[in-house]
């Protein structure tokens, strides 16, 4: 051992390489013991289930497919990743999606005159019904399963194609990106999660018809790339059906999100966009909690009333997304400054924000999951009887809706593994998505590696708060 100018020894340190902290920081709070919370299934009942330990088991599993990504050789990724197995080609013209358009517009048009001069509550109404069942929680779960649904189904395409017939007198400068997009979706997103009475009938068909004719009318000006990249409903199914593996029309059997890893330079806009999704989500289930109104300074023993919290939600709607976007942008940097390759963010930074996709999706379907167990029976007695005049147009004389089997153990406890294993399984594909993107972006498997710690991090982190959301006792 050698002395230093007459001291004593100096002893070798053993440095630990930054990734490697953070690869050790996923394994310890994938492990570390957390309070165990009761879950609450949209108001109706308490699952006395020990949440804490299937916390710690999805975060496990998403940690565990992380070390997988270091022993699993690249080969397998780029092979897995490079399925493409055609079933059956489908032959369609844009005829025929346009004649679909026009008759779901009509389908529109007939339910906005259901709000306007239909039955008064929400729970019989078919326009909220459909609104907030049909569109709002079944379509996107149905569109990731089996692909662009919305493009034969959206209520634009057809009226367009036959007032206007292609032309337009304006083009939407490809500066502004996607970002009037994301405007118009954080809008509807404002008055679906903070209205007073979003559900209200008259007030949904005025804002659903606005909507319709404020589209419309910017379709006519800009074309159908208003539709592409400025109607916000439209680019949210668009990203959607990239996570399918199963492409409607085409028929393809691929490894969910592949899509998502073939996508090349679809910009910053597209990137917030995607992580805005996930973050709205969150954000619905979060505002209905104890933790929430505790820190609104709400009691929601004394509720005050829904105008009470109006703003306090749209200011944390808007938190939420900024925030859960820097959050992951950092994530992004961090993990390129690793491997001193700062100066790919951008490029990282758009192509990764589309692997939260799949995590959106699952966590759409944990959260409504329940909701739309009943709110389908609601849908199904107001098909049933639409004007509420006591028809049973679809032969159903006696039809109740029910939330009995809430009441049995075993029916709760699969309703429990289905919404926990939907997160958890969307956090392990887009862990598998990133790794895929990683390997294409530096070409490098120990440089994807390195880079992807933090972002790795960032979604066990994610299964955690999903899941004690999931957990979190409702407040209102």
């Amino acid at each position: 051992m050698q002395e230093n100018n007459g001291k004593l020894p100096v002893r070798g340190r053993v440095r630990m390489k930054p990734w490697k902290w953070c690869l050790s920081a996923a394994l310890f709070f994938s492990l570390y013991p957390v309070a165990s919370f009761a879950h609450v299934s949209e108001r109706a009942l308490v699952l006395l289930l020990p949440t804490g330990f299937y916390t710690r088991f999805g975060a496990g599993a998403v940690a565990l497919t992380i070390i997988l990504t270091l022993l699993v050789p690249p080969r397998v990724f780029r092979f897995l990743l490079a399925m493409d197995h055609p079933v059956r080609r489908a032959s369609t013209s844009g005829v025929q999606r346009n004649i679909t358009s026009f008759a779901a517009f009509l389908i529109f048009a007939f339910l906005i005159a259901l709000g306007m001069w239909g039955p008064r509550d929400p729970l019989v109404n078919l326009l909220p019904l459909c609104v907030f069942t049909l569109w709002w929680i079944c379509l996107p779960l149905l569109q990731a399963l089996l692909g662009d649904i919305w493009a034969w189904i959206n209520p634009w395409s057809g009226p367009l194609w036959l007032v206007f017939r292609g032309r337009h007198p304006f083009e939407l400068p490809q500066r502004l990106g996607h970002w009037p997009a994301l405007a118009t979706y954080l809008l509807a997103s404002v008055y679906t999660l903070t209205d007073i009475a979003p559900d209200d009938p008259t007030r949904l068909a005025w804002v659903a018809g606005g909507y319709w004719l404020f589209t419309f009318a910017m379709a006519g000006l800009f074309g159908s790339e208003w539709l592409r990249r400025g109607e916000g409903f439209s680019v949210f199914f668009n990203l959607i059906a990239r996570i399918t593996p199963l492409a409607f029309g085409q028929l393809k059997l691929n490894f969910p999100g592949k899509r998502i890893v073939d996508d090349v330079g679809l910009g910053t806009s597209v990137a917030v966009f995607s992580v805005a999704l996930l973050a709205l989500g969150s954000f619905d289930g979060l505002n209905e909690t104890f933790w929430w109104m505790g820190q609104i300074g709400i009691n929601p023993l004394a509720f005050p009333g829904r105008s009470a919290v109006t703003l306090p939600n749209r200011v944390g709607l808007f938190a939420a997304v900024i925030l859960l976007n820097l959050a992951f942008a950092f994530c992004v940097w961090i993990g390129l400054a690793f491997i001193g390759r700062s100066q790919d963010f951008h490029n990282a930074f758009c192509r990764l924000a589309l692997t939260i996709l799949p995590i959106a999706m699952g966590y759409h379907l944990a959260h409504y999951m329940t909701s739309a167990m009943v709110s389908l029976q609601y849908l199904v007695a107001a098909l049933n009887d639409p004007l509420h005049s006591g028809a049973a147009l679809l032969g159903l004389e006696d039809f109740y809706v029910t939330t009995g089997f809430l009441n049995q153990h075993h029916i709760v406890e699969r309703i429990w593994f289905i919404q926990a294993g939907a997160i958890v399984g969307s956090h392990v594909i887009a862990v598998i998505l990133s790794h895929g993107v990683a390997l294409q972006v530096f070409g490098s498997h120990r440089a994807a590696i390195i880079s992807q710690m933090p972002v790795a991090l960032f979604m066990v982190l994610y299964t955690y708060f999903g899941l004690w959301l999931l957990a979190s006792p409702v407040a209102l």
